[in-house]
Order: structure tokens, then sequence, then C-alpha cells
């Protein structure tokens, strides 16, 4: 059975169609990635996955159920956005623990969950430092950390490379094939051919 799967789905803005009929089916533990130039819907999509944005029509399912009435934190969905969106009165450890804080998640737990997930992305020893004081690609390893923190069963990640240099780009790619690797289904947006082709290797 497909884990995500988008049955004819439309978005429009008045007159302006961002998505017309659109059908999509993955796997669980498949790593997606939509390559294509700015404006063609790619990003609105994953909006519409993680639920941030309604569907004017058609339905999307994860796991077998509707989700289209279901609230973005009951989608068991984490994303990913180009501009990392950290806090900057906060170091690294509060920025990646801020939503299990919000959802009083007991303080053992939210520590247990830093520790593991700042072991995958590599941020043990910058766990104490501000976003100001970290480069691009620390700063998207907290934006990644962030996300895995929730366990969340799919990783929706829009342009992750796209303010970082081709290096970093990189060594953000190799992160998200870890984490592919480990299981995580994810769906990545990009209009960089050589990262898509990066990420195929």
């Amino acid at each position: 059975m497909n884990y995500i799967q988008l049955k004819d789905v439309s978005k429009y803005w008045g007159t302006t169609k961002a998505v017309e009929n659109l059908n999509i089916e993955i796997k669980k533990g498949e790593f997606v990635i939509f390559l294509g130039p700015s404006g063609c819907g790619k990003s609105t999509t994953l909006r519409l996955i993680a639920g941030l944005e309604e569907v004017s029509s058609g339905q999307i399912e994860i796991d077998g159920t509707n989700v289209n009435n279901t609230d973005p934190a009951n989608r068991n969905v984490s994303m990913v956005f180009q501009s990392y969106a950290l806090f900057p009165h906060l170091n690294v450890a509060e920025n990646i623990i801020f939503g299990l804080k919000v959802r009083k998640v007991e303080k053992n737990e939210r520590n247990a969950r830093l520790v593991k997930v700042a072991e995958i992305v590599g941020l043990e020893d910058l766990l104490m430092r501000k976003p100001s004081e970290l480069s691009g690609g620390q700063r998207q390893r907290v934006a990644i950390a962030r996300a895995l923190v929730n366990d969340p069963s799919i990783i929706l990640a829009d342009e992750p490379t796209g303010n970082l240099d081709s290096k970093t780009s990189y060594g953000i790619m190799d992160l998200f094939t870890e984490l592919h690797n480990r299981g995580n289904t994810i769906i990545m947006v990009t209009h960089e051919e050589d990262i898509a082709a990066y990420s195929k290797r």
C-alpha cells in the first residue's frame, strides 16, 4: 500500500493555479525529490502534505487515512525550510527542543531526544552556541535536528540547500541520505539539478 498518496489534488488562490490535478504515490521509506523551477508548485505541494495549506480539491492520504481535515500537528510530519527559521535568542539545544517544551514533553524525555538527534546530525559540541555563532550548514543541521526530535514518520524539506554553498550543500544531502537509510520517508523540493543528481548517486 502507498504510504503517501495525492489524488487529483489542486490548490488555487483565486484564479491562480498553484497545483492542478496532481497524483502522486509514495511508499514508506522512499526518498523522493521534486525538481523544477520556482513557481511550478513544488513548495505548495509540500505545504499541502504538511497541512500548512488546505487543498482546494482532491484528497491527501497518509498511511491509508484521508488527512485533508487533519491538523498539521497530528500528521506525524516535520518540515525543514530553506530559511532555517531559528530563534536567535535561543541556543542550539533550546531551538531543537522548543516544540517539545511547547507540547509539555517531560524534561528527561526532552533531554534524551536532544542527545540522540544532536549525535545524528553532528551537533554534540555546539549545543550551547547561538545561531549567530554558527555557519549556514550548521544552522541547517539545527533545523533538521528540530524536525527529527519530534520523531516524525515523514520529513519534508523545502529547498534545504538553497542558502548554502556547493560543498556545504552536499554535506546536508549526505545527512538526508543517512536519515533515509535510517528508515525515514523523505520528500524534498529543489530547483538545483546537481543537488537532485547528487542524492541519486
